[in-house]
């Protein structure tokens, strides 16, 4: 029986590429949203973005060093 696979495969260094910009451009929306201050939560919107960010930025690379072979890409849109 043959494997279905959906989306596809890319390379490591396009994983460490990903995590790099994300790297890069996330203290730029944090910083947006602390001057934003939506509601009052300028700090707060900032703080969990960057926890989001963050957690982002430690998956891709996780996923560069150890899986980039088993994770698939479907580009939405």
């Amino acid at each position: 029986m043959d494997e279905v696979k959906i989306g596809y495969e890319i390379s490591k260094e396009r994983w460490e590429e990903a995590a790099e910009n994300m790297e890069q451009v996330a203290p730029m929306i944090a910083a947006w949203l602390k001057k934003q201050n939506f509601e009052g939560r300028g700090n707060e919107d900032a703080k969990e973005f960057m926890n989001d960010a963050q957690l982002a930025v430690v998956a891709l690379k996780y996923v560069a060093e150890f899986a980039s072979d088993k994770c698939r890409f479907l580009p939405l849109g």
